[in-house]
């Protein structure tokens, strides 16, 4: 009769003794590939006199030969793999390499929105070292340019960095391996990339020779002594144990033919756990142990659960109890309110504890000092930062040091987010706002003539230089008309071809101007029929809506803004609800402070419900003012909000909102 043997796995715990460091005195046999040390098992011996005579621990004989647990019996095989205690073994898996890295130059491909300086910024590098590296930018920069980021620069003592373009098909095991660190090492330092979106030319930072020890699955084979039953043959025992007759056979190299009462080994395959240090692995062996847990490992260093809950904290110049609160601190107060207001809306529908820790700095850096030193704020997952300079930078940098989110909600100008990957930037920052703008018009408008309008007595908005420069670019058809005094329609036919399409775009956004042109561009667009005329509003127009909704709905207008607050029964729902909470009317701020903290707590709470990181592109949520769409400007950087409001007034008497969301 057959005694079956099923194959298991059996995963084995790391050994408190480590294999002895010189060769064992042992003799030796070739089974299949590899050689082994066997020691035959004398009268009366056991586990502990063999592991003291031979030099290795009782677990070290236990691990190849797991019936030995249960005792031995005389003329017993013992089986040790002489690759593991010879010495090499040992010396192999603590052994930390270090590796010459060479300083090879990294290419940078420009996308929308980045400039010199804030590609600059991101390899810590001076705009006069990047334009020196590639004096074809000189003259400005465009969406796919390659440049070169010297590697005599980034390789400085002041960096930590070597930076490394992504080849075809190139893995985070691959470069793990070249540049002698780990996975963790690389998604620390490169918060942007994961297994799953490592791409092509996308270029990631890296610090050599930082590996660590780990532990890793290795296989084993354990041998099994088994007595040959009556009728057994190599083929029906190798079947019975799930092992080929070839691995039975070299197992058992002296015995041709089975015999019934003989005692063969059967060697099963099994896993075993040992630390070693990542500088011993190969490409494939890294990749083998970090494959199943690499999402894990995202999730631990990006966005540790500090605790089982959610700790939101609010750190805002309130400036509550205070004699002359300033406006600011007023809206931050409403802010607060309609966030209040969001948490109670979709709160109960968390399935974690939500904290909320709400700190007043009183606008004093003094105080934001003392309540950066709480240590309870240590445990937040988001902070939510006010947009004065220097306590923003603070909050900011404490963010950075303690792997904390912080969102900036109101400063439009910080460009922190660019090598702080903990920044959440709410309002597209102006050049990714430029880009979208002159993306939306190369499309929308790609066939129209523009039509700039100069104002000689104001100062131009960096948007309409930027719309200039870049039409000039892609050789864009445009036209400039000085707008010194009131446009007639007479006057501006003149500049009209027929059958042509026009879009204007005025200077800056002020009331002045609008006022100068709107009137002859309505006239021209009665009388010119043969045409289509249409305007480019600036976001301030979103504030001369009430007043001008008429003219700007004769003229075709299309005005861009970060925000756009429509009527709606929601918004009146709101302010119903802030009346009834908080007893007071909010104000009528551009944004609404009040339904702009609505906005952001019903991002963040609607992010935590699905369990996902707010910024993660789960997270994106459309608001009543606002939408929240982010990405990260590159693999390090921070979270930038990239939505943008297209408001559409048509002659129509329509207003349509469009939201440039990618």
């Amino acid at each position: 009769m057959i005694i079956k043997h099923f194959l298991s796995i059996a995963i084995l715990l790391v050994t408190a003794v480590a294999p002895a460091s010189a060769k064992i005195n042992l003799p030796t046999k070739k089974l299949g590939n590899e050689n082994y040390y066997y020691y035959e098992v004398k009268k009366n011996e056991t586990i502990f006199d063999i592991a003291n005579k031979i030099g290795v621990s009782k677990d070290d004989i236990i691990k190849f030969n797991p019936s030995a647990k249960n005792g031995l019996v005389k003329k017993q095989l013992l089986f040790l793999p002489v690759k593991e205690f010879d010495g090499t073994a040992k010396a192999a898996a603590t052994r930390r390499a270090n590796i010459n890295v060479p300083n090879n130059a990294a290419t940078h491909i420009v996308k929308s929105g980045e400039s010199v300086y804030g590609i600059a910024k991101a390899y810590n590098v001076t705009e006069s070292e990047l334009l020196e590296a590639n004096p074809s930018i000189n003259n400005g920069l465009q969406i796919g340019d390659q440049l070169i980021i010297p590697a005599k620069v980034v390789s400085q003592s002041s960096d930590p960095y070597i930076y490394h373009t992504v080849g075809q098909g190139q893995t985070l095991y691959g470069i793990a391996k070249t540049y002698n660190t780990t996975i963790e090492k690389l998604i620390e330092a490169n918060p942007g990339i994961s297994g799953a979106n490592l791409k092509a030319n996308d270029v990631i930072r890296v610090v050599p020779n930082t590996t660590q020890d780990i532990i890793v699955n290795k296989d084993i084979f354990q041998f099994t002594p088994y007595v040959v039953a009556d009728g057994d043959t190599y083929q029906s025992v190798a079947q019975a144990n799930g092992i080929t007759v070839e691995q039975l056979r070299a197992a058992n190299p002296d015995m041709k033919k089975l015999k019934k009462g003989k005692t063969i080994y059967i060697p099963r395959k099994a896993i075993d756990k040992q630390l070693v240090n990542t500088s011993t692995l190969n490409e494939k062996q890294i990749e083998e142990a970090y494959k199943d847990k690499i999402d894990g490992i995202y999730e631990d260093v990006i966005a540790p659960n500090k605790n089982n809950s959610i700790d939101i904290s609010v750190i805002l110049p309130f400036q509550l109890g205070m004699k002359d609160q300033t406006r600011n601190a007023a809206n931050y107060v409403e802010f607060y309110n309609g966030f209040l207001l969001a948490l109670d809306s979709v709160g109960s529908k968390l399935t974690k504890p939500l904290n909320l820790n709400v700190y007043d700095t009183k606008h004093n850096l003094n105080v934001t000092d003392s309540l950066l030193a709480i240590d309870k704020l240590k445990t937040s997952d988001i902070i939510i930062a006010p947009s004065e300079p220097k306590q923003l930078e603070k909050i900011l940098n404490y963010g950075k040091n303690n792997n904390i989110d912080v969102l900036n909600c109101f400063a439009t100008q910080n460009d922190d987010y660019i090598n702080n990957s903990r920044v959440m930037q709410v309002n597209i920052p102006s050049p990714y706002l430029n880009a979208r703008i002159n993306e939306y018009l190369d499309t929308k408008f790609k066939d129209y003539v523009l039509v700039y309008l100069d104002d000689p007595q104001e100062e131009n908005k960096d948007i309409y230089e930027d719309i200039k420069k870049h039409a000039s670019e892609v050789k864009h058809q445009n036209k400039t008309l000085t707008i010194a005094s009131e446009l007639s329609g007479k006057t501006l036919s003149k500049y009209l071809e027929p059958g042509s399409s026009y879009l204007f775009i005025p200077a800056n956004g002020k009331e002045s101007l609008l006022n100068k042109f709107a009137a002859g561009l309505i006239e021209a667009k009665k009388t010119r029929i043969d045409c289509d005329l249409e305007l480019l509003g600036h976001p301030e127009y979103t504030m001369y809506i009430k007043k001008h909704k008429d003219e700007l709905m004769a003229m075709d207008t299309h005005i861009y803004s970060r925000f756009y607050l429509p009527t709606s029964e929601k918004v009146n729902d709101i302010k119903n609800r802030y009346v009834k909470t908080f007893g007071s009317q909010p104000s009528n701020s551009t944004p609404n402070m009040s339904v702009f903290g609505f906005d952001v707590g019903m991002f963040l709470v609607n992010a935590y419900v699905k369990g996902v990181i707010p910024g993660s592109k789960q997270s994106a949520y459309n608001g009543i003012q606002t939408n929240f769409n982010f990405e990260r400007a590159n693999n390090w950087a921070g979270y930038i909000n990239k939505s943008v409001r297209i408001i559409h007034l048509t002659p129509k008497n329509d207003l349509i909102i469009q939201d440039l969301n990618d």
